[in-house]
């Protein structure tokens, strides 16, 4: 079978040379989600909650705050962190009606706490990996996620399958095979001081779909299948994405190595990009980024912003038909 994605090795160096010495500011990693007063266990459960129902928040918006998506969730569980709420307390979530868990999670996520006006979709899809997640920590961690990673070692990998990767992938929330989740919950938690792997060069890149827009219009990652590249630029669902992230994955590894940036900092750089800078509307072409304020510029230490971190080094800039690339759009909970 004719392969379908290819890994363009020398476009990978060619940003990487680029990047080196690109920092991300310090203040991304002072915000309140990583550092508000709570009981350790109550700050565990913010992160593990959290990441557990990220997926595919496209339309999650707060129009109050001018939030969406992943920033909309940091904001929610950080209010629920800091006030120690009972939703957080172990055993509470495996012990509410299907119904009412659902309720509480549309509420929270309402702009008036109306479930009715809730912009969270997949709501029962998300609650049930609540459950069962609450559920398995009180039959297996005597309801603690600090004896999850005390068993772990702080290890990513390893021999005897009690490493932090092995044992989150029993979660339904976390069973991506790529691990996005996982590495973004572990990544979370050392920015927050909670742990300190002792593997790092173990992390699996994380993976979603703003990190596989960039890599493929970049040309980091070819689409040498005509059929799936009509896809991508039309936007059509497709089947799997397995290839095109399994190459992204790769191509982040060799950035990584060559650029001297670690694979959870980069995943900092390339997400806020796709995030503001290489959505819809894309900096290089119309001269602005799509969201307000931009994310990129809020995480990473490069000013002026008035053109893209990697104009210089982007073959989708001037080529239309890498720049018409899109993630696969696949039905998932991966990320």
């Amino acid at each position: 079978m004719a392969a379908m994605v290819s890994l363009n090795k020398d476009q990978c160096l060619k940003v990487a040379k680029h990047i080196k010495g690109i920092k991300i500011r310090q203040s991304f990693y002072d915000r309140e989600f990583l550092n508000f007063k709570a009981p350790e266990e109550t700050r565990l459960r913010t992160y593990f909650y959290s990441v557990a129902i990220c997926h595919q928040t496209h339309k999650l918006y707060n129009r109050k705050l001018n939030l969406w998506g992943w920033e909309y969730i940091e904001h929610m569980f950080v209010q629920l962190g800091k006030s120690n709420s009972p939703f957080l307390q172990r055993g509470i979530v495996c012990s509410m009606s299907f119904s009412n868990l659902c309720n509480r999670l549309a509420s929270l996520f309402s702009d008036d706490c109306n479930p009715l006006n809730t912009t969270l979709d997949r709501i029962g899809e998300r609650a049930s990996f609540l459950a069962e997640a609450d559920y398995f920590l009180e039959n297996k961690y005597n309801g603690s996620i600090k004896n999850l990673i005390l068993s772990s070692k702080n290890t990513l990998i390893s021999k005897n399958n009690n490493s932090l990767y092995e044992q989150l992938s029993n979660f339904k929330a976390y069973s991506d095979p790529l691990k996005k989740k996982s590495t973004f919950l572990i990544k979370l938690l050392g920015d927050a001081g909670l742990i300190k792997v002792k593997d790092p060069e173990n992390f699996v890149p994380i993976m979603d779909y703003h990190m596989q827009r960039v890599l493929l219009r970049l040309g980091c990652v070819d689409i040498l299948s005509q059929r799936l590249a009509n896809n991508l630029r039309r936007r059509k669902p497709v089947t799997t994405d397995t290839k095109v992230r399994t190459a992204c994955i790769k191509a982040l590894r060799i950035i990584a190595a060559e650029s001297g940036m670690s694979i959870v900092r980069l995943n900092d750089f390339f997400w806020s990009l796709g995030r503001s800078c290489c959505h819809n509307d894309l900096l290089c072409q119309v001269g602005k980024c799509e969201k307000d304020p931009c994310t990129f510029n809020q995480i990473v230490a490069h000013d002026p912003h008035d053109i893209c971190a990697l104009d210089a080094v982007c073959i989708g800039k001037e080529n239309e038909k890498y720049r018409q690339l899109w993630q696969p759009i696949v039905e998932t909970h991966y990320y």
